[in-house]
């Protein structure tokens, strides 16, 4: 009931929830959160099902697990990029600004600052050359960032108006980075929505394993809930 409670009031944005304290309760929430994301992701696709067969939401395809500038990609190069960079670039970049740290507070600025540069220029984010390298380095220049700004930005952040705000900003933000995953064409808003909505409560979740256990325990499940449909794949 407590975990409920504290789930509540993270959604709200209350700054004071208790973080987990030993190794055992971080384990316990993190055990129980995976299970709850793939939950998500069923029922969240039988509704989708329904709400299409009444008309109510259009047809979407799906562009799959693998994109398809991943597909020409060795299977190993594809596995640790899905299983692990993906999971550190994503969180550090939508969950660093929840942590009370500077360093993640910069880590999230330069992860952000590169992902979306390499997402407006069309590129792939997980490949080194010579131009993404070169993203990297000016993404890099977060980290350059006076100590006292950043102290001021998560003391504004930590409000409590403002934690919610960025709570559920992070959770949206998260959702629409999927949006490529789909063939979106000729959708109308709200299909587009209701597709995006199993990410965007995942973010939630992932976001409050960030608050209560720290960043690298939603990294590792995000990561878990990313292996399991390789398995498959592979």
């Amino acid at each position: 009931m407590s975990d409920m409670k504290n789930f509540f009031l993270f959604l709200k944005g209350d700054p004071q929830i208790t973080r987990s304290a030993g190794i055992r309760p971080k384990l316990k929430l993190t055990a129980l959160m995976l299970p709850a994301m793939f939950f998500v992701i069923v029922i969240s696709s039988l509704v989708q099902i329904l709400l299409v067969k009444w008309g109510i939401i259009g047809q979407v395809k799906s562009h799959g697990m693998i994109p398809d500038y991943m597909k020409p990609m060795s299977r190993l190069q594809i596995v640790l990029e899905i299983a692990l960079l993906a999971p550190l670039l994503e969180e550090t970049a939508f969950r660093g600004f929840l942590q009370n740290n500077s360093a993640w507070f910069k880590t999230a600025v330069f992860s952000l600052s590169y992902l979306m540069i390499c997402r407006i220029g069309g590129l792939n984010f997980y490949e080194l050359n010579p131009l993404t390298g070169c993203i990297l380095f000016v993404s890099a220049s977060s980290y350059l960032i006076s100590e006292r700004i950043i102290i001021k930005m998560m003391y504004c952040l930590n409000q409590p108006y403002c934690r919610g705000i960025l709570i559920w900003c992070s959770a949206f933000a998260f959702g629409l980075w999927h949006f490529y995953n789909f063939d979106f064409s000729g959708a109308d808003l709200l299909t587009v929505m209701i597709s995006l909505l199993p990410f965007i409560i995942n973010g939630l979740i992932l976001s409050y394993v960030t608050v209560k256990n720290g960043l690298l325990w939603s990294i590792f499940l995000h990561a878990s809930n990313n292996i399991w449909p390789l398995i498959l794949w592979l």
